[in-house]
């Protein structure tokens, strides 16, 4: 199992971050590579929220279904894959700093089928992805483009 943490610090409040981060229609916006997201089970995204992933990783189209595990209101959000390419697990937290938000995302996971073959490299390219993907968040946000 492979585990990493990205933190990336938000110029905004928490209840805007929080919002950002709990629309899933959005994630596309700001996540790499990702071409579709979406809740399954309709309605928001709360515990037990069944949601869908459509995206490409290493030139391979993927598609992959998760379960939030947890939602706090501007503190927490959790998830983990149910299926596809990856088992995946991630908690994040949000909390107030004086320069916005303090975003802190673990990671912890480990590849299936062919990302297994190369799962070292799948761990290095998956924590560079979860950083830009931070990243993009962040200017979004504070360009109030999001």
């Amino acid at each position: 199992m492979n585990e990493f943490t990205v933190v990336t610090v938000i110029g905004r409040p928490v209840e805007e971050v929080f919002a950002a981060s709990r629309d899933v229609a959005k994630m596309p916006m700001w996540n790499p590579g990702m071409s579709e997201a979406r809740i399954e089970s309709g309605g928001p995204l709360e515990p037990g929220a069944k949601l869908a992933f459509r995206g490409t990783f290493l030139g391979r189209a993927y598609d992959s279904q998760a379960v939030c595990t947890a939602l706090i209101e501007n503190k927490q959000i959790a998830t983990k894959s149910t299926a596809g390419p990856f088992y995946l697990e991630t908690d994040t937290t949000l909390e107030p700093v004086a320069e916005g938000t303090r975003v802190t995302s673990n990671y912890r996971g480990e590849s299936r089928g062919f990302f297994k073959l190369a799962e070292p490299l799948v761990v290095r390219l998956a924590r560079k992805h979860f950083e830009t993907a931070g990243e993009n968040l962040r200017a979004l946000l504070e360009d109030h483009a999001l």
